[in-house]
């Protein structure tokens, strides 16, 4: 009997070698990073994670994710924002910057899912400055930002949330006097969504409107590295390209949307922008600092961005320097997606509005924004080496 179970099994594992995904892979993470697999028995996400002082490019990229697997197939070897800017209203020649992504901020939570997988006791997740900010104009200062949370205590690095049906990686943050927050989430159904939260410590600059602009870089290798595509609305892009959100200008008049897929598998995910990315459109300032929302380029080693440092006062973000040309169909590309948030103050804005024309101000409260990859196509054949543990052909396990 068990010289035929082990013969039953070769002759499945050759066969399932034909299929769509033979054998499951998983990351080998080295040097500061960190794997996450979750859950820990079948993981569904598997990864390597790395802290903001740990992140790549020039003066961090805040917190990064590598070498993402969903269900044992390969989606990324990369996610961060290294890119990262804050600009003002009527500044000409000065006040803005290119801030830094790698300075760790205190984070509140429980002990349990701090830099370690947990699951926290209800109500108990990880509270950033980002979460604490609802106030126009208070400030709430760092960790623990006035809250007493039971359990709780102020802590540098990534919190990992177990939330049942997904899994919650949290950062935080700072460059001077501003609290950056970084979130991706991992849904069983395979979505990511990464959100960035842009808030303020101390009320500094809390009297002129001003703009932040953050930047996600997705380095996707669906299925391993080359034979990756970009389509914007379902038509496919040979050479790097630049774009904008459009809420109607995609199929059938539905908001424009981005696909990346492996040619050969069909595997793919979505771009969806967010409600929450549509209300400050690009150059809202009249500056012409960042004019586009989407760049498509392929993927260069060392490539994070449109510099090679991260000069404090390069406050445009040169698009040219990533956007050259080159062709993108059948390689390995990146994906750059620009949110951004208006914070606002009094009598102010927009240009020439008086009294109740102006809007409210809103400068200290913390923005949340960010899109939705969705997945589309096959993404649940797989086997582990050491045994049957996921689904074949789309069986249950």
């Amino acid at each position: 009997m068990k010289s035929l179970h082990h013969a039953s099994l070769g002759l499945l594992l050759l066969g399932l070698m034909g299929g769509q995904q033979a054998l499951a892979a998983t990351p080998t993470c080295s040097g500061s990073e960190t794997k996450l697999s979750w859950p820990a028995v079948n993981p569904v996400w598997e990864m390597c994670w790395l802290r903001p002082s740990q992140s790549a490019g020039p003066d961090g990229s805040g917190l990064e994710v590598r070498d993402v697997h969903y269900n044992g197939i390969p989606v990324m070897r990369r996610m961060h924002a290294p890119l990262l800017f804050a600009e003002y209203r009527n500044s000409a020649g000065g006040n803005c910057y290119r801030d830094w992504k790698d300075e760790n901020a205190n984070i509140l939570s429980v002990p349990a899912v701090r830099n370690t997988l947990g699951t926290p006791p209800f109500g108990s997740y990880a509270k950033t400055a980002c979460d604490r900010s609802l106030d126009p104009t208070a400030s709430y200062g760092t960790c623990p930002y006035g809250l007493s949370m039971p359990g709780a205590s102020c802590g540098s690095g990534v919190t990992i949330e177990d939330l049942g049906d997904e899994v919650r990686l949290t950062t935080q943050y700072t460059a001077g006097w501003y609290m950056y927050s970084s979130r991706f989430a991992f849904f069983k159904d395979g979505r990511i969504q990464p959100y960035f939260g842009f808030g303020n410590m101390d009320g500094t600059y809390n009297e002129v409107t001003h703009w932040h602009h953050n930047y996600w870089r997705f380095e996707f290798n669906i299925d391993g590295d080359g034979d990756q595509m970009i389509s914007e609305n379902g038509v496919d892009k040979t050479t790097e390209f630049s774009a904008l959100r459009s809420l109607t200008g995609g199929v059938n008049g539905g908001p424009t949307t981005w696909e990346v897929r492996n040619a050969t598998s069909g595997r793919g995910y979505r771009l969806v922008p967010g409600s929450g990315d549509y209300v400050v459109p690009t150059n809202e300032s009249g500056r012409g600092f960042h004019t586009v929302d989407v760049m498509g380029t392929k993927q260069i080693d060392g490539e994070y961005g449109d510099r090679t440092d991260n000069s404090l006062g390069a406050c445009q973000m040169n698009q040219g320097a990533l956007v050259n040309g080159q062709a993108i169909d059948h390689t390995t590309v990146a994906l750059y997606y620009r949110v951004a948030v208006r914070d606002s103050t009094a009598n102010n804005w927009p240009p020439g509005c008086s009294g109740g024309t102006c809007i409210a101000q809103d400068s200290m409260v913390c923005k949340n924004t960010g899109p939705m990859l969705v997945p589309f196509g096959d993404w649940s054949d797989y086997i582990h080496v050491s045994g049957i543990e996921g689904p074949i052909n789309g069986a249950s396990p």
